[in-house]
């Protein structure tokens, strides 16, 4: 985008912040909402050096539809947004979102969700290092399909059955987190308790495949020199979750999980971690609340050192109502990686720090716009050479409702 356009979206700006005698209602059957977005971003591609920086301005357009058809619910919504670059047009995208949802009632003792999600975003450069300006433009589009039921058999019990599968699919060849197709099912066993409290255990087994992924076997590339990207993989997840209300303003979240994923043809590439996330939502006052939580996460990146990585995680977000329209919000999150299942022996291990503040204000000056401005500060210290990086962005963004 060039210099000219920005009166072009101060105009629509003001449009934006002056119009409405439609008013949007949350139980209306159709919907429409506009948006209107401005991102100033002081190291676009999270370089150590030489940072660049750019503008972003983006449209967003979404359509809403919801309707109850007596005991089932059903729910759509599609967006476009517009991304535009003003010195790096060449990333310039318009991703197509969408979600759709069928809360579904057999029996009032046996419900279930059908849902579809789809959503496209340009891959972060925190993790994607391309430097051609050819490459840079990554598109990542990711589509889950999930049929879940939940019977309760009676008292406090329930069992839990789902269905899922999910795509991962990038525009542009990414090794470290290559495209793939995944497909599986669960089954579990819920108790929850009249005050609320409820303890869940699920057990989830998925089948994968990495997409565009040529095998070249130990026959072909001998050990040490085969990179060992493999074409397939199994996923075993067994997941205990608890949710208990300590007060009327008080809750505790805990979610542990052992994850196991096993390749086709390389073992190097494997993994079997704990993971998890312990959060405490509270609400101080009738103006102040606080979410504070740890965890832990495992990610697949997949290069020469490594094949996995390990992040432990500290969030702390405090949200204000400093008036009836006008909220302050802030957020803290701190997080540790470290990079595990090298292929070759010997390289050095990689370990990263990466820290993300934010400060934004919520203003709703009434019922069909809402407008909101943030600043954010990203950093990442790594034992890698040439991987530190801070940014600064500041936000702006507009919300219309019909």
């Amino acid at each position: 985008m060039n210099h000219s356009s920005f009166p072009r979206l101060a105009a629509c700006l003001a449009i934006l912040a002056c119009s409405g005698s439609v008013l949007a209602d949350a139980a209306d059957t159709v919907n429409l909402n506009f948006g209107l977005g401005v991102l100033a971003d002081s190291n676009l591609f999270r370089s150590a050096s030489d940072a660049e920086h750019d503008t972003v301005v983006t449209g967003t357009l979404t359509l809403a539809l919801a309707k109850p058809l007596g005991q089932q619910r059903f729910a759509f919504d599609a967006t476009l947004v517009d991304y535009r670059y003003d010195r790096n047009d060449y990333l310039d995208f318009v991703a197509r979102n969408a979600n759709a949802l069928w809360q579904w009632t057999l029996t009032p003792a046996l419900t279930g969700r059908l849902s579809y999600v789809r959503t496209e975003n340009l891959n972060s450069f925190v993790d994607y290092t391309a430097t051609q300006p050819e490459l840079r433009r990554n598109i990542r589009q990711n589509e889950t399909r999930r049929f879940d039921a939940d019977w309760h058999v009676g008292g406090g019990w329930h069992l839990l059955a789902a269905v899922n599968d999910s795509k991962q699919q990038n525009s542009e060849y990414f090794r470290e987190e290559n495209s793939y197709e995944m497909t599986g099912g669960e089954a579990g066993i819920r108790y929850q308790w009249p005050s609320g409290s409820r303890l869940q255990i699920v057990r989830r087994q998925s089948r994968g495949d990495y997409t565009g992924r040529r095998l070249i076997g130990f026959d072909i590339v001998p050990a040490p020199f085969n990179s060992q990207y493999d074409t397939g993989f199994r996923q075993v997840e067994t997941e205990m979750a608890m949710s208990l209300p300590l007060t009327g303003k008080s809750t505790v979240n805990l979610r542990l999980a052992r994850q196991q994923r096993s390749h086709d043809h390389f073992s190097q590439r494997d993994y079997d971690e704990n993971i998890g996330r312990l959060e405490h939502i509270w609400q101080i006052t009738g103006n102040l609340g606080v979410t504070t939580a740890l965890r832990r996460e495992v990610g697949v990146y997949q290069d020469f050192s490594s094949s996995y990585h390990v992040s432990d995680g500290l969030l702390v977000q405090p949200v204000w109502q400093l008036a009836a329209r006008l909220s302050a919000r802030l957020a803290y999150d701190w997080q540790r990686r470290r990079y595990e299942g090298a292929i070759y022996p010997g390289l050095a291990e990689r370990r990263d720090i990466l820290r993300s503040a934010r400060a934004s204000l919520d203003w709703i000056p009434d019922d069909r716009l809402s407008v909101n401005l943030g600043y954010q500060r990203e950093t990442r210290d790594s034992s890698r050479s040439g991987l530190d990086f801070a940014a600064d962005l500041w936000s702006l963004n507009l919300r219309l409702s019909f």
